[in-house]
């Protein structure tokens, strides 16, 4: 016996009773974007957008997925730091600039040098239904995969003194 089954019923909170009366209506997978109003807690998210950050291989990522023609998607985009100037390290600077070659054609993902030459590297990936925290986990994965030895080359390259 729990302390709240020992409550007589009009003790127990109606939300926590709708609550769980949703919990028996639903059934798995819960995608996450709806979660808040399958369970009568309100609307689904207002934007529909899920952000979050992390980071890997000492990069940091920003991470979305919405849904765009109700499909989910994943957006990544990496921030790998600034590309140095030819008069500080030339040799790292073209190095660098060999590397992000090679990476725009082979990894499938966008890299770039933005103006105030910051490297990007950007990518998107569609979820399939439905749009679960194992899916993005999957999604994010995928792309850093897709990417990964590019990025562990420029990190080393960029580190050089």
């Amino acid at each position: 016996m729990t302390a709240a089954s020992a409550l007589p019923q009009s003790s127990q909170p109606l939300a926590t009773k709708g609550i769980l009366a949703s919990l028996g209506r639903m059934e798995p997978p819960f995608e996450i974007d709806r979660f808040g109003a399958s369970f009568g807690l309100g609307p689904a998210r207002p934007s529909g957008v899920l952000k979050f950050r992390f980071c890997f291989r000492e990069v940091p990522f920003t991470a979305q997925a919405e849904r765009r023609h109700d499909r989910p998607v994943l957006s990544l985009t990496g921030d790998l730091g600034i590309l140095p100037f030819t008069i500080e390290h030339a040799t790292r600077r073209r190095r660098l600039r060999k590397v992000l070659s090679a990476a725009r054609q082979a990894s499938g993902l966008c890299w770039e040098i933005t103006e105030q030459h910051h490297i990007r590297v950007t990518g998107e990936i569609d979820l399939g239904l439905p749009l679960t925290p194992t899916a993005v986990i999957a999604g994010a994965a995928t792309l850093l995969l897709r990417s990964g030895p590019y990025l562990e080359l420029i990190v080393a390259v960029g580190g050089e003194a």
